[in-house]
């Protein structure tokens, strides 16, 4: 049975309520709607184990050649990465496994979020890498580039407070 008839008859609730309520939560709807063409696009590129998750890094976890992918849907026809902040990032360089970019419009591509990343952010995601994960060597290299470092001095803030949670 269909979701609003189910609401029609166990709520009693009318047409023009249901449109109403449909109307007010259509984002919300346009998501999950989302979400589950994603996972079907993700099953037609050989991904198994396609589970939806709600974390503030991704919305899908799945796997392909024995690899964890981490796979942020995304509906928008802006720059995908473009709201991705500091915070975000440092989210990101936790998890184990390949964190990838999933555009649904115009049509599905998948991308490795990282290659899509402006190159500020490309460094940023980099640092929290070698840096959560007690990389020192390769992170006092990685900071004696001026521009590494450069870029790194503008995230004061959230480097302080990322590495300070760890």
């Amino acid at each position: 049975m269909d979701a609003l008839q189910v609401l029609k008859e166990q709520y009693g609730f009318t047409d023009d309520e249901l449109e109403y309520a449909v109307n007010r939560a259509k984002g919300i709807l346009m998501g999950f709607a989302m979400e589950y063409r994603a996972r079907l696009v993700l099953k037609s590129m050989n991904f198994i184990n396609i589970k939806s998750v709600d974390l503030p890094t991704h919305d899908i976890e799945a796997e392909r050649d024995g690899n964890k992918y981490f796979v942020e849907v995304k509906a928008t026809k802006r720059s995908p990465t473009k709201e991705y902040s500091a915070y975000k990032l440092a989210m990101i360089a936790k998890l184990t496994g390949t964190h990838l970019t999933l555009l649904m419009t115009p049509k599905p591509n998948l991308l490795v979020t990282e290659e899509v990343l402006s190159e500020p952010k490309k460094v940023l995601l980099n640092f929290f890498r070698l840096a959560l994960n007690n990389k020192t060597d390769e992170l006092k290299k990685f900071l004696e580039d001026e521009k590494n470092k450069k870029i790194i001095q503008s995230y004061d803030k959230v480097i302080l407070s990322t590495l300070h949670e760890k």
